[in-house]
């Protein structure tokens, strides 16, 4: 590719001009990029917090019905064991007998007890599943819409992008790989996406520091690209970008009219 340095610096400024207008049209989405992947994580946050409410509850209805369990089998082994009382033969066998049921009456009190408090912490967890999901629903509606609302600008933009687009394609044909890909990293560090910048008054036209007067007439004459030594974007003059040459000078102040003092005896 054998292209002038005028040719190559003619490419880069249009190729920055479409990356301008391509901010430009993003632009409009304004906040709403950020705003719905904000609602998406956010979404997802809850989600995983109404399955952790669910599973709370799932082991607390599993702790009631495991303790209900016990207290069937201990049921069972008291009328065993109350049975087994019509047939003892002495004291001792009496006295072992009546502390089993003893001690399967306070299995049940414990069992019982904690079927109450796991009743409790369900009714408090579905209070708080209620509220999660109820957010969660009211967030899906605010993504939904802010979607919507997405999409409606992207559509109206849409085309315009996909011609702009092409037309950068067909640009990039005609930059080196190399200064392309200096390009592109140079204008990935600058706030406002601008890697290509116009001398203003006789001032960088991206970082608005001074470009000394021997610099100017170098970027000028197009021998060879010059870059901002204090932000790093190529400079180019109106003759690339096509600007009115008047912005690349500095107005002049107007010079101050001396008074003449008059002598004594004029």
């Amino acid at each position: 590719m054998n292209l002038t340095v005028e040719q190559k610096l003619k490419s880069i400024y249009k190729i920055q001009e479409l990356d301008s207008k391509i901010d430009g049209l993003t632009a409009l989405r304004g906040e709403l990029p950020i705003e719905v992947a904000d609602l998406e994580d956010e979404i997802a946050g809850l989600q995983i917090r109404e399955e952790k409410v669910k599973n709370e509850i799932n082991n607390f209805e599993s702790e009631i019905a495991s303790n209900k369990q016990k207290i069937k089998d201990s049921d069972q082994y008291i009328a065993k064991f109350k049975e087994q009382l019509n047939n003892v033969k002495n004291n001792r066998e009496y006295d072992a007998l009546n502390k089993e049921i003893e001690i399967m009456g306070l299995e049940i009190e414990s069992a019982e007890k904690k079927i109450a408090q796991n009743i409790g912490n369900i009714d408090l967890f579905k209070d708080t599943l209620t509220e999660a999901q109820e957010n969660l629903e009211k967030r899906k509606k605010d993504l939904d819409f802010k979607k919507d609302e997405l999409k409606t600008i992207i559509k109206e933009t849409e085309e315009e992008e996909k011609k702009i687009a092409a037309q950068k394609e067909k640009a990039k044909g005609n930059v080196e790989a190399r200064l392309l890909n200096s390009y592109e990293r140079i204008r990935a560090n600058m706030q406002n996406g601008i890697a290509v910048a116009n001398i203003e008054r006789a001032s960088c036209g991206g970082c608005y520091a001074k470009i000394p007067p021997q610099t100017q007439s170098d970027i000028k004459q197009h021998l060879k690209i010059i870059a901002c030594e204090h932000c790093g974007r190529f400079l180019v003059d109106s003759a690339i970008s096509g600007l009115d040459p008047a912005i690349e000078l500095v107005a002049e102040k107007p010079k101050r009219k001396s008074r003449t003092r008059k002598t004594e005896g004029a």
